[in-house]
Parts: structure tokens; C-alpha cells; sequence
């Protein structure tokens, strides 16, 4: 059954509370509350592993399975910051 919430936050206060919920989640594995570094930025391969703390192949394999979103143009890949960590927020599994 699905729920449907209503709320009088503007675009801006909503989506300071999913950030805030977001770096909870993170919190929950460990990763240190550093807002600075989850941006929208977009990452190789080497720094999305670096970035989830994960190995290379890890991230080659989830890209390759497409249990993560990623852009590719010719030879390069790239993930976002903010699917990478939807992607998390989702599937915590992922990282156990």
C-alpha cells in the first residue's frame, strides 16, 4: 500500500531534508558527515570506488550487473554522486 505524504516545506527546505536523510544513511556505514564532498559532481571509476569505498572491480562489476547508473561516452565512465548514493539509499545491501 503505498502513502502519500503532504507537506508545506519549499523546494529548497525538501531537499535539505533529504540531504539531511541521505548523510544519515551514510552515517549508518560509517562514512564521516562531510556535506562538502556530496555534491553533484561527476566521478571516474577509480574515484566512485574511492568514493564508496570499494574496490575497482567492485565498481566494474555493479556497472556491468547495472546495479548502479553510470554515463559512458566512448571510453569513458562516469557515475554521479548524488545516483551513486541514491543507488545506496535503496539498496543498502549493496555494501554489506
Amino acid at each position: 500500500m503505498e502513502k502519500s505524504i503532504t507537506t508545506t516545506l519549499n523546494e529548497q527546505e525538501f531537499e535539505s531534508k533529504i540531504f539531511e536523510a541521505v548523510i544519515k544513511g551514510l552515517e549508518k556505514f560509517g562514512y564521516p558527515r562531510t556535506p562538502e564532498k556530496i555534491t553533484d559532481d561527476y566521478l571516474d571509476q577509480r574515484e566512485a570506488a574511492k568514493f564508496l569505498r570499494v574496490s575497482l572491480p567492485t565498481i566494474i562489476r555493479w556497472k556491468k550487473e547495472k546495479k548502479i547508473p553510470y554515463y559512458q561516452e566512448e571510453r569513458t565512465v562516469l557515475f554521479r554522486k548524488s545516483e551513486l548514493l541514491n543507488v545506496l539509499q535503496k539498496n543498502e545491501s549493496l555494501l554489506k
